[in-house]
């Protein structure tokens, strides 16, 4: 008995498979008795590939023969383990569907033909982007409110007052930002729903920012080390002066290894928000057998934070809550899109104070998502090829009802 066979049906998965694939299929396997009635019900790849023998016995299929329905699911089951599809029954539960939309992959809760993905991924993007230039403006006008050093000393910290400056240190903190960056891309690029992480990490990377500037401007700290003898106002700056200041920051992403040197943005550090985040996607998206990975990445996390008060860049203050409510904001956008939650109306309104585009980016997402991994080039040769056998299929019907014309 052939679970699948025929080079048509072997080059392409079965979510792939239209109707007609189906049918073949069924021919092939013995079952061309069932291609009408498959037909008639829309069976399709996917949903094909969530059949169980109850649906095979119960109403609308409603087969009869004993020995076919058992023979059908032998190798129905047979060909859903072969593409790692997790038991039926099982998934039933977890997704607590009567029906299954053909166009969905239930696997992994996802549209195996996503719609507006590429929109998504730029408005996103473009929210990110906002988020960025709002901050580099708070941070500019941060920097003209700090207080004077003679006047204000640097406050009391735990940390600070007990450890000496370490020279170089920030450098060494945002060297661990990059490489959790460059991970981070990595996994990006072998991540089937790439699109998706990425915009998961710009919605709540642009939620964390947005609140960083927030209490930058509400609140500005004095500086927290004497070393830092560059954190004069600047008085007199004209409009100019002011956009090119913060096109500074923002082009040189705040960071010093990029020529960028401020001073009042503290109580939020924002150099351990991007460390928190990196790293939280990183454990959250990476298979939990490559332990090394996630404990390097925690690992970076941490001494990245360790590094930014060793260099007496920020108070101790900063890091803990640039930890918490990144952390928490990272925990609390997953909670939400891995459940179906977030479908029920009061939870969209509760949910847009913190993320104004949740429920759009997350509409076509009722579950956690699989970590499943392929190369970047895969969707394309599938769709390519998904594509071709559509044409060598209407071709070939145009042949066939030329010939018949000419009978």
């Amino acid at each position: 008995m052939m679970v699948c066979c025929g080079t048509n049906l072997d080059s392409l998965k079965p979510d792939f498979w239209t109707k007609e694939d189906v049918g073949r299929w069924l021919e092939v396997n013995g079952f061309q008795h069932l291609i009408v009635k498959f037909d008639e019900h829309d069976i399709s790849g996917p949903v094909l590939m969530m059949l169980t023998e109850q649906d095979l016995r119960k109403p609308p299929l409603s087969l009869q023969k004993l020995g076919e329905i058992k023979r059908l699911s032998l190798i129905l089951e047979q060909l859903q383990r072969a593409y790692n599809v997790p038991d039926s029954r099982k998934h039933r539960r977890m997704y607590r569907r009567d029906s299954v939309d053909s166009s969905k992959d239930m696997r992994s809760g996802l549209s195996l033909i996503p719609k507006n993905e590429g929109l998504k991924f730029f408005v996103s993007f473009l929210y990110a982007f906002s988020s960025l230039i709002i901050t580099s403006i708070a941070m500019t006008v941060a920097h003209n409110r700090v207080p004077d050093m003679k006047k204000i000393p640097p406050l009391p910290d735990i940390f600070l007052d007990n450890i000496p400056t370490i020279p170089h240190a920030f450098e060494v903190a945002e060297a661990c930002a990059v490489g959790l960056s460059l991970s981070f891309f990595c996994l990006i690029l072998v991540h089937k729903h790439r699109f998706v992480i990425f915009r998961r990490y710009f919605s709540i990377i642009g939620t964390v920012f947005l609140l960083r500037a927030l209490t930058m401007m509400s609140t500005t700290l004095s500086v927290p080390g004497e070393h830092l003898n560059n954190c004069e106002i600047r008085v007199g700056d004209s409009w100019d002066e002011k956009l090119q200041h913060v096109i500074y920051i923002w082009r040189g992403a705040g960071m010093s290894i990029s020529g960028v040197r401020t001073c009042g943005d503290y109580m939020f550090s924002g150099h351990t928000a991007v460390l928190t985040v990196l790293n939280l996607f990183i454990c959250e998206y990476t298979s939990t057998k490559l332990k090394f990975i996630q404990t390097l990445s925690w690992s970076l996390n941490f001494f990245g934070a360790f590094f930014i008060l060793a260099a007496h860049e920020h108070y101790t203050i900063d890091v803990i809550v640039a930890f918490y409510i990144t952390s928490r904001t990272f925990a609390y956008y997953h909670v939400l899109a891995n459940s179906l939650a977030h479908k029920q109306r009061n939870s969209q309104e509760l949910t847009w104070s913190w993320f104004p585009l949740f429920s759009y980016f997350e509409e076509n997402v009722d579950s956690k998502i699989l970590n499943e991994y392929e190369w970047p080039w895969t969707p394309v040769i599938e769709f390519a090829s998904h594509r071709y056998r559509i044409f060598i299929r209407l071709r070939d019907e145009r042949r066939k009802n030329l010939e018949s014309k000419t009978q």
